[in-house]
């Protein structure tokens, strides 16, 4: 499916309401995903129990989220079209000048630079509901997230007590090599990436998962308490530790190769001080989608997100 800049589509949200997203950006290309067309997306303020027309003031204004942690974020994201010959077209509204700066890179949402979402969910736009519910509904909103919320760390608690045991795994000489690819020559985490990826694509699918199963399992063997406490400022214990933080830590331990694992698997004190490499987790992703042309979709033996190594952190 071809799309333009200034696209606009229809999205059917909760509740019979209805929302719409608009295309900012067309043609756009990343290290991570440089086999795919990748656009620029922006879900807009209008939201009614009617279709909008197109003439509605709202299809020309991104969302702003405040809902909990948001704090004035705009709805945009990076996306491939997969997926959005689901959603109804409604018409084009050509961009204005300052619009067409908008620019396609990975990053967190700030600096110009916009998050990766991949495909187009059935439910996307959904957000546009969730801040009509944050403005309207809040303290009922508010109640029914933080039971989901207990509902979901029971289950994820249940899960982590099951006896984990890694799948197959690609053999170690290979998985060095593949983590020998990164080039920390680069100054951009995207391009230190670039050559690991295309490597990893060129195994066969069985060893990319393979890949995947053993980067999991090293991640969840170095997911305890001792080495969570050795990774410098934000160390456990300390006020500001972050599960999410901790993960990223034990990918740099990772990505910076066989020797420095080894030792941190005998020395927690050797563990990387206030340095972390989240990309590492998109490895065999970018490298599956690369090589397939579509989601990569696998679930590894043990989970690598901190905690769920029991015995770790008992």
């Amino acid at each position: 499916m071809t799309v333009k800049e200034g696209d606009i589509f229809i999205s059917k949200l909760e509740r019979n309401f209805f929302g719409a997203f608009r295309i900012l950006k067309t043609n756009g290309k990343t290290s991570f995903t440089e086999h795919l067309e990748c656009i620029l997306v922006g879900i807009t303020q209008y939201i009614g129990l009617e279709k909008p027309k197109l003439n509605d003031k709202n299809l020309t204004e991104i969302l702003i989220e405040n809902r909990f942690f948001s704090n004035n974020k705009s709805a945009i994201g990076i996306r491939i079209l997969k997926g959005i010959e689901n959603f109804e077209y409604l018409g084009n509204i050509p961009l204005k000048k300052d619009e067409r700066n908008f620019k396609i890179e990975i990053g967190d949402g700030t600096n110009g630079c916009y998050p990766y979402y991949g495909a187009f969910e059935k439910n996307f736009g959904q957000d546009a509901f969730f801040e009509w519910r944050w403005e309207n509904e809040k303290e009922e909103f508010q109640q029914e997230v933080e039971i989901a919320k207990i509902a979901s760390e029971k289950k994820a608690e249940e899960y982590r007590k099951r006896n984990m045991k890694p799948k197959k795994m690609i053999d170690e000489k290979s998985f060095w090599e593949v983590i020998d690819k990164i080039d920390w020559s680069k100054s951009d985490d995207e391009e230190r990436m670039l050559t690991a990826i295309k490597f990893l694509a060129n195994k066969k699918v069985t060893e990319i998962k393979q890949f995947q199963e053993n980067l999991s399992y090293k991640l969840y063997l170095l997911d305890n308490e001792e080495n969570a406490k050795n990774i410098g400022e934000n160390s456990y214990g300390k006020e500001y530790f972050s599960a999410d933080y901790f993960l990223y830590v034990r990918c740099c331990v990772i990505a910076n190769g066989k020797s420095m694992f080894e030792s941190v698997i005998l020395d927690s004190e050797k563990m990387p001080k206030d340095l972390d490499f989240e990309p590492l987790l998109y490895l065999a992703t970018s490298a599956y989608e690369q090589k397939m042309k579509k989601d990569f979709e696998y679930e590894s033996g043990c989970d690598y997100e901190t905690y769920s190594n029991i015995n770790g952190w008992k």
